[in-house]
């Protein structure tokens, strides 16, 4: 009888242990995402776009079997950084997530950023584009902060090299918001060490629908490229035809979305020049546009920011997976030592550092031009 008991009660043991392995091998972890999903049309085309990569890689992950599930908490900043502030503490003291991607405002990512480093929460940023977000943390032991996304100082810097090589007369017009500002500030200082003074610099509100004015005065100043770093994107291209002023424009990677094809044609956007990320003529990338044009349809309009949210995707499952469980710290460390990523975006295999917290360097920018309806590399 006491024979009978003893196995009834190792059966139940190695059953209750087998329960134990089972729940731990497929644990769940939360993953913060917070994006510009409202609110001025150029955050929420970068907001969707890269919500669009996430979400498929997440599909991806899924379907190749990953061992921990992985659940996306998504919250919508509308571009307020008081509101970006108050979902990242959400996510840290209510959700209890490990990790936190986002969001598309600079202004939104260094207002939250110091509440997730000090949190011990990583932080992997996108698409927010200004230069220091991960650099005025790098030296903190250890850093949360990382980035998926374009460097400005990357893209200006290469804009400025081909610019000044290429062009007699260079022209900026640039939005009075916070991006604006500093995006001017970076290239009167890039073109200063470059021996060039720009022919006319203009600036204009974010609510501003005309920029008439401005590009009459680029057009006297006879400025032969125009700089464009007003994040309504396609405001500068209006007045050009009533002026008869066509300039090469370049500037900020945003004039690569399909929304600003549709809404400046064809003719008017070929031969403008951006800072880019993807080339859209590589195998993984060609298959990659099919699948999410398949996936989103009309909904899908903006390769570049699709693929690094589908890399930063990547990144972060890869990491949680590896930890297996909810714990910032070892995913953290995790993300720094992540290796083997197969991007679809200019992202190298190992993307971070201790020293480097940047997916994209230097070397992994390019400058993109419009040509028959399609971003490509420029030669």
């Amino acid at each position: 009888m006491k024979s009978n008991l003893l196995n009834v009660a190792l059966k139940f043991a190695g059953t209750a242990v087998a329960l134990t392995v089972s729940a731990t091998a497929f644990s769940q972890v939360k993953v913060g995402v917070i994006e510009g999903l409202s609110g001025p049309p150029a955050i929420v085309d970068f907001g969707e776009s890269y919500l669009q990569g996430l979400k498929l890689a997440l599909k991806d992950y899924q379907a190749k079997g990953g061992k921990t599930k992985i659940e996306l908490v998504v919250y919508d900043d509308e571009a307020n950084p008081q509101r970006a502030v108050s979902l990242a503490q959400r996510l840290i003291q209510n959700d209890r997530v490990p990790v936190v991607i986002g969001t598309v405002s600079s202004g939104n990512v260094l207002a939250m950023a110091p509440i997730l480093q000090n949190a011990g929460v990583p932080l992997v940023a996108g698409p927010s584009i200004a230069t220091n977000i991960t650099a005025q943390f790098i030296n903190e032991k250890p850093s949360y902060i990382f980035r998926c996304s374009m460097v400005e100082k990357y893209q200006i810097d290469q804009m400025l090299d081909w610019g000044v090589k290429n062009f007699k007369r260079i022209g900026l017009i640039h939005s009075t918001t916070g991006y604006g500002n500093f995006a001017a500030k970076e290239i009167q200082e890039g073109l200063k060490a470059r021996g060039v003074t720009l022919v006319a610099v203009e600036a204009a509100a974010p609510g501003v629908n005309d920029l008439t004015p401005q590009m009459v005065k680029l057009k006297d100043a006879q400025a032969d490229l125009v700089l464009n770093f007003h994040e309504s994107f396609e405001l500068p291209f209006r007045p050009m035809p009533r002026l008869n002023y066509k300039p090469v424009v370049a500037g900020n990677w945003g004039l690569s979305s399909q929304k600003v094809l549709e809404i400046v044609g064809k003719d008017a956007i070929e031969g403008t020049v951006m800072g880019q990320a993807l080339d859209i003529n590589a195998p993984r990338a060609k298959a990659f546009d099919e699948r999410m044009k398949k996936e989103y349809g009309k909904d899908y309009r903006w390769p570049v920011v699709a693929a690094l949210g589908y890399d930063a995707g990547q990144i972060v499952f890869k990491a949680v997976d590896q930890v297996g469980k909810s714990d910032p710290a070892a995913i953290r460390n995790a993300l720094e030592n992540i290796d083997g990523i197969q991007a679809i975006s200019a992202t190298p295999a190992k993307p971070f550092s201790a020293t480097d917290h940047e997916c994209l360097d230097r070397e992994h920018v390019f400058l993109g031009v419009w040509k028959d309806g399609v971003v490509n590399k420029l030669n």
